[in-house]
């Protein structure tokens, strides 16, 4: 038996004792013999290290569930560095046993922890391996348990990890559309990532003040983010997108929710705007700085009016939709979030029940604030209506996304968004 030979025996060994199925075999072990075949096919000439690095890739994955960890982007992240020092650490043990020496376990190690990705040969091979074994086995199956929105990031995501040459075989190997084959086109173009383009739905019927609104707004963004040319667009004005984005861009979406706005129909408008690879961002109302501004915001009122936070009713205000429950939903998480520090927290909607009228009855000491990205007809004519009717008495706040303070929170969104792709 080679050393070759005694190190799969023994990664195939260990998982065999995945627990979780898949096809009626362990996964950890099908997902190893899966890594191997792509190997063979696009390296057939590689490294014992890369060989053996592609078949532990996920040696004993299970025994670190993810649910050990936060389940937000820190935690995944957390969880992820954890997992390749694990398996890179279990790999050593295993070549070592195997007769291996410190270069090629030290080779091993470096790619399993992907040290010098994009700049070290066998680092991005297991990179390219592990991104064809994803789109030939797991991707058909992923995308169909993800909502639509997420779907194109998730495509950027995976495509930007891969080597010029493995999205070349990829385009050639598998069929896909027009659409998906254009990341693959895209990534080849020169990721400078010095422009982020401010995109909002603005009013279809009068498009001039909301896109004015969106570029006075860009401004301020730009004055936080040195070497950034930072643009405003609305999706009313036709010429806006075209005239601003290119694929090589950043988008953040000045939306309150994730939806068919932000996972179809923009990326679908970036398209025809001749920007089809322009990297999209999670939008405004999920920016991780919200939940202290929306405090802040309501400490500020309750101090003007002499009342602790904490006895006092914070009214949020929405979008909602009869079609979909992103703004619920996002709505709805914000306020849980937050409760803690109020008396409670309350919302209500503009087009779904429960509606602002009926939310806003009989709350006493309440404060009103619009979770609302720009000043439109909805703050301007809904939410004032509907505040009267109910009788709501207390302090009524500009939308959230008028606040001082959300030009340098979405400029550091934007920072560490280029930093995260660079």
């Amino acid at each position: 038996m080679t050393r070759l030979d005694h190190a799969f025996t023994a990664i195939d060994a260990a998982n065999v004792q995945d627990p979780n199925l898949q096809d009626g075999q362990p996964a950890n072990l099908l997902y190893g013999q899966r890594m191997t075949a792509e190997q063979q096919r696009l390296f057939p000439d590689a490294s014992d290290a890369l060989r053996i690095a592609c078949r532990g890739q996920h040696v004993e994955r299970w025994l670190l569930p993810r649910a050990d960890y936060p389940m937000n982007r820190p935690g995944y992240l957390a969880w992820r560095q954890e997992q390749g020092r694990r398996h890179a650490d279990r790999i050593a043990g295993i070549m070592a046993d195997a007769g291996y020496g410190d270069d090629d376990i030290a080779d091993a190690r470096r790619m399993l922890t992907k040290q010098g990705i994009k700049r070290d040969p066998q680092v991005q091979a297991l990179e390219d391996v592990i991104c064809f074994t994803f789109i030939r086995w797991y991707l058909g199956d992923f995308m169909a348990e993800q909502p639509d929105h997420k779907i194109p990031r998730i495509i950027e995501k995976t495509v930007r990890k891969m080597s010029a040459d493995a999205r070349a075989r990829a385009l050639a190997e598998f069929p896909m559309p027009d659409a998906l084959a254009q990341y693959f086109h895209d990534a080849d173009q020169p990721q400078t990532l010095s422009r982020a383009v401010i995109v909002s739905h603005g009013q279809p019927g009068d498009p001039a003040p909301q896109q004015q609104a969106i570029e006075a707004l860009a401004a301020q963004i730009a004055t936080h983010a040195p070497g950034v040319e930072v643009l405003g667009a609305t999706l009313a004005d036709p010429d806006a997108l075209p005239r601003t984005c290119r694929s090589d861009c950043i988008i953040y979406p000045m939306f309150m929710a994730e939806g068919w706005f932000t996972g179809i129909e923009l990326p679908r408008r970036l398209t025809q705007a001749g920007a089809p690879g322009a990297h999209i961002m999670r939008p405004f109302g999920t920016d991780p700085g919200l939940d202290a501004l929306v405090v802040e915001k309501a400490q500020q009122a309750a101090d003007a009016q002499g009342w602790a936070l904490s006895d006092t009713t914070l009214l949020l205000s929405a979008h909602g939709s009869q079609r979909g429950q992103a703004s619920h939903d996002i709505t709805m998480a914000l306020a849980a979030r937050i409760a803690p520090h109020f008396a409670r927290v309350v919302a209500g909607f503009v087009e779904q029940e429960p509606f602002i009228a009926d939310a806003a009855r009989d709350l006493g000491q309440a404060i009103s604030l619009p979770l609302f990205a720009l000043r439109a007809e909805h703050v301007t004519d809904d939410l004032p209506q509907a505040l009267d009717q109910a009788g709501f008495t207390g302090p009524r706040l500009d939308p959230v996304g008028l606040a001082p303070e959300v030009p340098a929170m979405i400029a550091a969104s934007i920072a560490r968004e280029v930093s995260s792709l660079k």
